[in-house]
């Protein structure tokens, strides 16, 4: 007689599965807008347990409260999450420095997840948003990272975002790129600063 295989049932939700589904997300969005501090903490904790980084992502640049907000940056810089990277870039045009700061610091710690939005951005019209995301782009550890800041050396027409470029070249150029290096210090005779930097990279590229 042949051996009858054994069925296992399938295991049952577990109660609290149950009670993530069946919450209602417009609540959750209300909640993370309310005035009360610790109801918007709960709702942020709820988010991130129900993954919700995109709602975490489109309140983060009105949550108040700076604890909070830096929660929530490390939240979603766990999370990596490609979708929420376009409403951390909106941020990089804030007035507020210190959210500039906590958005570059996010979207740095998320590394690979931010790479095509970060790339747009250096055509961007603000020549500011450029340099942001130069910043960013120096963590991103892709190999596509020095020919875009050589790139942008060789063609950018402000000075600030070139020397941001070269920050980025001293750190990750190749040898083979000394002789463009070189001549950016001639797009802007009046820079003396650049043509530094640009001694300077080419000394640490070697």
């Amino acid at each position: 007689m042949s051996a009858v295989p054994l069925v296992r049932p399938s295991a049952a939700p577990s109660p609290e599965a149950g009670i993530l589904a069946s919450i209602d997300r417009t609540d959750l969005r209300a909640d993370l807008s309310c005035g009360d501090p610790a109801r918007r903490r709960n709702a942020v904790l709820l988010a991130a347990r129900l993954g919700e980084a995109e709602l975490l992502a489109d309140h983060v640049g009105e949550e108040q409260d700076a604890g909070l907000r830096a929660r929530i940056m490390t939240i979603l810089a766990r999370a990596a999450d490609p979708k929420t990277v376009a409403s951390l870039v909106a941020l990089l045009r804030s007035e507020d420095a210190g959210l500039r700061n906590e958005a570059i610091e996010t979207l740095q710690a998320m590394g690979e997840a931010t790479a095509p939005e970060i790339e747009a951005l250096l055509d961007d019209e603000d020549s500011d948003v450029r340099i942001f995301a130069m910043n960013v782009a120096l963590q991103l550890k892709s190999a596509r990272v020095p020919d875009l800041a050589l790139r942008v050396l060789l063609t950018d027409g402000n000075v600030n975002v070139c020397a941001a470029a070269l920050d980025i070249l001293s750190e990750v150029g190749r040898p083979d790129m000394a002789d463009e290096i070189r001549s950016a210090a001639d797009r802007f005779p009046d820079a003396p600063f650049l043509a530094f930097a640009v001694r300077a990279a080419l000394k640490r590229i070697g």
